[in-house]
């Protein structure tokens, strides 16, 4: 039997989805989202990948959830400090009342 993975054969959606490790729609909505590559149409409706193209997406797209996590964190940061000295650069509302 052929090793499609190896191989870099062109895959079908289908066996490009196992290969990624996500359902067929999954799978379609990172191909819709440019998180995976697009397919190469050798035949009119007969969308293919390459493995090889699949692996370095999929390596790419693994890191990023940390990269984004951290960014989070520091607008989250960020935001807090600026919340900071706005509130110590106001007045207290209960100033100014007779």
């Amino acid at each position: 039997m052929i090793d499609l993975f190896e191989n870099d054969l062109p895959l079908t959606a289908k066996e490009a989805a196992m290969h990624s490790g996500l359902s067929l729609a999954a799978f379609w909505r990172a191909v819709g989202a440019k998180r995976l590559p697009s397919p190469v149409y050798p035949l009119p409706r007969a969308p293919r990948w390459f493995a090889s193209e699949l692996r370095e997406a999929l390596r790419a797209t693994r890191a990023l959830p940390r990269d984004q996590k951290a960014a989070r964190r520091g607008a989250v940061a960020a935001r807090t400090a600026d919340t900071a000295a706005r509130n110590s650069k106001s007045p207290d509302a209960g100033e100014g009342d007779p």
